[in-house]
Formats: C-alpha cells, structure tokens, sequence
C-alpha cells in the first residue's frame, strides 16, 4: 500500500508538472521578450489588469472551477456529471453576460484604458480555468497536460507574431494571451466533446447545484482574501511608488513564479492523493513524511533558483529592471511560506469544511493590507516584499494549529534544517558577489541535503535514475 500511493503521488507529480511546468517556463522565457519590446510603465499596466482579473475571475465564475472538480472526482456517474458541468456552464454564461454589461457602463462614464482587451481576457481567462477543471474531475489528465503545453507554446508564437514582428506593444501581449487560451478551448472540445457529451440545456437537478454552491461559496472570500494577500501589494506599490516601480517589481515577481509554480505542481498532485488518503489509518505519519520531504525539496530548489538567477540576471533582463534582482531571494522566501500555508490547506478541503479556510486567510489579508501600508512608506518595494513574508509566515504557523484536527504534522531534523539554510543563504546571497563561491555554497548545500535524507528517499531516487539510465542503455543498443 505504502508502495502504491508513493507512485501514485510521484506520478501526479510528473502529471502536474509537465502540464504547468510548460506554460510558466515560457512565462520565464517571456520576461526578457517583454523588457526588451515594451516599456516598464506599459509592462506595469499589464502586471496590473492581470492582478485585477485575477480578482474579479473568482466573483465571475463563483469558484465554481473548484467544486466542479471535486465533486467530478467522487462521482463517475455520467447523470451527475451532466447535472455539475450543465449548471457550471449556465452560470458562467450567465456572470459572463452580466460582467461585459457591467463593464460597458463603467467605461461609458469613466474611460478605462484597453478595456476590451482587458473584458475578453478575463471572460476568455474564466471559461479556461473553468474547462480544466473539469478536465481534471473526468479524470483525463493526459489532456490536462497537453492543455497547458499547448497553451504555453502558443502563448509565446503568439507574442514572438504580434509583441516582436508586428510591434503590437501591450495589445499583442493581451492578443496573444486571448488566442492561445481560445484555440486550446477548441482543441479540448474537439477532443474530449465535454459540452456536446455533459451539457444538457433542459437539465436542472437542485440537488446538484445547492451542493456545487454549498461546497464553493465558501472559497469565495477565502479566494479574495488571497487576492488581497498577493495582489494588493501592486496597488500599494503603484500609489505609492508609480506605474514603473510597479513594472520593476513584476519582473521580480514573474521570475519568482517559476518557483511557485513548483507549489501549484505540489498542490495539485497532492490534492487527488491527500483525498484518496485521508481516511487511512497511517494518515497523520504520511502526510508528516510528504510535508517534511517536501519542505527540504522546496528549499533546495529555492536556494539553487536564486542563485544561478543571480549569476545570469545581467544578460537575462534588459537593464532598466536590473534593480528587481535584490528582491529574488525575499521573494522566494514569500513563496515557500505560500507553498508550506497551502500544503495544509487541505485539511479543510479533504473534510469538505471549506468555511474554516476563511478565518485564517481573513486575519492574514488585513496584516498584509496593514503591513503593506506603513512599510511600503518606508522602505519601497523591500516594504511589500517583507509584508507578504510576515503575511505566509503567520497564515503557515495559524493553519500548523487550526488543522490539527483533520491532521497532525510532525517536524523532522531535516525540516529544521531546512529553515536553517534558509536563513544562512541570504546572508550568502546579499553578501558574496564571487560566482565561484557561489557555487561552492551551492555544491556544499547540496552534498549536505543528500547526506541527511533518509536513506529510503535517497535509495528510491538513485534508483529510478539508475533505471532510466539503463533504459536509454538497452534502447540505444537495440
């Protein structure tokens, strides 16, 4: 059993990450495209309307993407699964109707800059999120994967024709982003027919829409109390600081996403086993086991992440936001807190008690707007960088204490240690400039976190490369 759904989870992980890994890659390969071929103000209008989306998406779609999976990955039967994906529809057509009304009267009164750019992205952004979703719950994740692969390397064709060849400026980037997510919609359509399959117009069960409502209702808050821990820091940052602080302090946090994008990776893959094994009898020692290995990984890949970003940054971002580079390692610190905060947070989703998730995302979001506040006064864009620490670090140690009743999590040495290093690297980090100790740091952390692994991760390890490497063996020899 052990064996079984340590697999399991290591293939949901291959799963997830090759299927998020493409799209936030090209992400990262796309910052120096979009410093090189548009200003910092224009890239910070950008960075902006897609913090905007990103709030308004939730109230759009009702977080229904959620509860459509969840409840799509307990139920096989083809009659319930018509009743969630045709009332997810309905409704998402419906708010999508009511937002571009919205929308159109507001900007008739007070002019908003690309607004239908901005009002395509979101709807088009909406239904997407929606879409994999339960492309996830009808548990075709091969589809899932290629859905991202696709998205992403269009997303980039798309931004190489209209951002470099056309010089379209910020309306190519919008334009791109728009397209790509479109013809993917199409892909997964003509492939999969969910809505010729599931959607049925006359279909209206009460049952099925009170518990899709029930189950994502309370995300709603949680989400938007997480919009005001991550995207109310731009708000800050533009009124204090202006449109091209804002544009530096994308970059920096665009390159940090790669990092979280290890986290969505983890989360993802975590979620299906974190379900599936939430009743076993071993629980509290499993999820302990996965949560200390995850930490130590996470570390590595944080530590190893600045630093060769450090070694390469001079040729990698176009010199006018070379300053970003000095809020890297902070910002990593942010995202493994984030990381960690959100590994617990399945506690709530496995017991379905989704309306405890909001008490502690509520009283982080107000330190984070507080924080934001006096410390973006006093120390820029270090300000906000610190509050958003301050911020994940309090909602991690809140949720270690609220979700000790579905599970508890037990520290290891090799936890500790990782918060140790941690610490000792920005100190490296801010302090040596040589790349060949650098380097040396880098070699010596990581000889280190291979000695203290248990001897079981290291033994699982050296063999699936031994394996692989004895695969491409036997295959180049036949």
């Amino acid at each position: 059993m052990e064996k079984n759904r340590n697999k399991k989870f290591l293939t949901d992980i291959i799963i997830y990450g090759i299927g998020n890994l493409g799209s936030k890659l090209l992400t990262f390969l796309l910052v120096p495209l979009y410093t090189y071929f548009v200003n910092p103000s224009d890239f910070g209008y950008y960075d902006l309307t897609m913090n905007m989306i990103f709030l308004i998406m939730p109230v759009l779609t009702f977080q229904l993407k959620d509860g459509a999976f969840r409840l799509l990955l307990d139920n096989e039967n083809e009659t319930l699964r018509k009743g969630i994906i045709t009332f997810t529809y309905k409704f998402i057509a419906i708010s999508s109707t009511i937002a571009i009304l919205i929308v159109g009267i507001i900007s008739f009164f007070y002019p908003i800059q690309y607004v239908g750019w901005c009002i395509s992205l979101m709807i088009v952004m909406s239904f997407y999120e929606i879409v994999i979703q339960i492309v996830r719950g009808i548990n075709k994740n091969k589809y899932f994967v290629t859905a991202g692969i696709l998205t992403a390397l269009l997303i980039g064709a798309l931004s190489i024709i209209f951002v470099v060849v056309l010089k379209m400026g910020i309306s190519g980037i919008f334009f791109a982003n728009i397209l790509a997510r479109i013809l993917v919609l199409l892909f997964l359509e003509l492939r999969l027919r969910i809505y010729i399959k599931y959607f049925v117009y006359k279909f209206n069960d009460k049952q099925i829409n009170r518990t899709l409502i029930k189950y994502s209702f309370p995300l709603l808050p949680n989400v938007l109390c997480w919009w005001l821990i991550c995207g109310s820091n731009r708000l800050f940052v533009l009124h204090f600081l202006g449109l091209e602080a804002n544009g530096i302090y994308a970059v920096g946090m665009k390159l940090s996403t790669i990092l979280e994008t290890f986290t969505v990776i983890i989360y993802q893959a975590w979620q299906e086993t974190a379900i599936k094994q939430y009743t076993s009898e071993d629980r509290d020692s499993f999820f302990s086991r996965i949560f200390n290995v995850y930490l130590a990984i996470l570390s590595i890949m944080s530590i190893g992440f600045v630093f060769i970003l450090k070694i390469n940054y001079s040729w990698l971002v176009e010199s006018h936001y070379q300053s970003s580079l000095q809020y890297i390692y902070l910002m990593t610190i942010s995202v493994i807190f984030y990381g960690l905060a959100s590994f617990l947070d399945l506690g709530y989703l496995c017991s379905k008690q989704t309306a405890k998730v909001i008490p502690g995302v509520a009283i982080a979001s107000l330190i984070n707007i507080a924080f934001n506040y006096i410390l973006v006064q006093l120390q820029g864009i270090y300000g906000i960088v610190i509050s958003s620490i301050i911020t994940f670090a309090f909602l991690f140690i809140y949720r270690i204490f609220d979700t000790r009743k579905y599970f508890k999590i037990e520290f290891t040495n090799i936890a500790l240690f990782s918060i140790v290093v941690l610490i000792v690297s920005g100190f490296v980090f801010y302090s040596i400039d040589y790349v060949i100790l650098q380097c040396a740091y880098l070699i010596a952390v990581v000889t280190i976190f291979w000695i203290i692994l248990p001897k079981r991760i290291r033994k699982q390890i050296t063999d699936r490369i031994r394996n692989k490497i004895l695969n491409i063996h036997l295959s180049n020899n036949f």
